[in-house]
C-alpha cells in the first residue's frame, strides 16, 4: 500500500466506505428478515471493507485498500443516517424525497505513472445535495427511482495533526437510475442492488485530475486543459447477506467508461474502462431498545 502523510488515513478511510458501503444494500431500509418487523431506532458496529480501485478514473492503475471503522445507523422520523449519508432531512413526499449526497476519490499514489513529475493529488470530498423520485416502489423491499446528485468538491492536505489544508475544486454530479430488491430472495436474507448513472462536472474538477499544465508537458505527455461537462458514465451492482442477526456481508462490482468525456483526450486517460470491485463484513455491536417510526 502506498504511503500516505499523517493523518490522512482517517480521510481515504471514510472515503473508502462512502464508494463501498454507499453501493452496498445496507442501512435504514427493512433488511430481508426485517421485513415484517419494526426495526431499532439505531444501531452501532463494526464494518471492515476492502477494495481495489482505480488511482482515478481513466487511471491504468489500480491500488487495494483494507480498513475497519465504527459505523451508525439512526432511523428518525427527520433525521435518518446511514452509509449513503443523511436522507429526509429537507423534504420527503409520497414518491419524492431530498437528502444528502456523500462521494469521494483516495488520494492519488505518488507513484502514479501517468503523473510522474506531476504535483500529488490529495483526497476528494464531495457533499451536496440530492433529489429521489420513485418510479416503482413495492412497500420498502422493492424500489425503483431516478436520482441527481450536485456537490461541490474539496480537496484535503494532511499535515500533521488537526492541521489539514481544504482546497475548492468545483462541481460534480450526475443523475442515476436505480433498483433495490429485498424482496426476491427475502428467504435466504438476501438484497440485491444495481445502478447505472450519467456523470458531469465543471473544468475546475476534471482538471484537477486530468489537466496537463505547460511546465509538465513532455514527450508522451502534451499540455492538456479540460472543459466542463460529461465525465463518463457507470453501471454498478451489489449483493447484501445477513448471516446471522448480528453478523452480515456484502459484495460490490462498478464499471466506469469515459468514451465521449470532455477530457477523453488527456494523456492522463490511460484506459477508458475502469472495474471497481470491494466487500463488506458488518458486525452489529448494540441497538436502540425503541422501535424507529412507522414510514408512512
Amino acid at each position: 500500500m502506498h504511503r500516505l502523510k499523517a493523518g490522512s488515513h482517517w480521510c481515504l478511510i471514510l472515503i473508502i466506505f462512502t464508494l463501498i458501503g454507499g453501493g452496498c444494500a445496507w442501512g435504514d431500509e427493512a433488511s430481508p428478515s426485517q421485513a415484517d418487523e419494526k426495526q431499532p431506532l439505531w444501531e452501532f458496529g463494526v464494518a471492515g471493507a476492502a477494495a481495489r480501485l482505480p488511482h482515478y478514473i481513466g487511471s491504468d492503475e489500480y491500488e487495494t485498500y483494507y480498513y475497519p471503522l465504527p459505523y451508525l445507523i439512526y432511523r428518525g422520523e427527520i433525521l435518518r443516517a446511514n452509509r449513503e449519508g443523511i436522507r429526509g432531512i429537507f423534504y420527503k413526499g409520497e414518491n419524492f424525497e431530498t437528502s444528502i449526497s456523500l462521494w469521494g476519490n483516495p488520494p492519488v499514489p505518488e507513484d502514479n505513472q501517468a503523473r510522474e513529475g506531476m504535483p500529488e493529488l490529495d483526497a476528494i470530498g464531495e457533499i451536496g445535495p440530492s433529489m429521489r423520485y420513485y418510479l416503482y416502489r413495492h412497500g420498502w423491499q422493492d424500489h425503483l427511482y431516478l436520482q441527481t446528485a450536485l456537490r461541490t468538491t474539496y480537496s484535503f492536505d494532511f499535515n500533521g495533526g488537526f492541521d489539514v489544508d481544504m482546497d475548492y475544486q468545483g462541481w460534480h454530479g450526475g443523475i442515476d437510475l436505480s433498483y433495490q430488491n429485498k424482496r426476491w430472495f427475502a428467504d435466504r436474507n438476501l438484497s440485491i442492488y444495481f445502478k447505472a448513472g450519467l456523470h458531469f462536472a465543471d473544468s475546475l474538477y476534471n482538471n484537477y485530475f486530468y489537466g496537463v499544465p505547460a511546465q509538465y508537458a513532455r514527450p508522451g505527455r502534451d499540455q492538456f486543459e479540460a472543459d466542463g461537462g460529461y465525465a463518463g458514465l457507470s453501471i454498478s451492482g451489489s449483493a447484501y447477506k445477513e448471516l446471522t442477526s448480528k453478523l452480515s456481508i456484502g459484495c460490490y462490482v462498478r464499471w466506469n467508461n469515459v468514451n465521449g468525456a470532455v477530457f477523453e483526450d488527456s494523456p492522463l486517460v490511460r484506459d477508458k474502462n475502469n472495474y471497481a470491485i470491494g466487500a463488506l463484513l458488518v458486525w452489529k455491536l448494540a441497538e436502540s431498545s425503541k422501535p424507529a417510526p412507522v414510514k408512512e
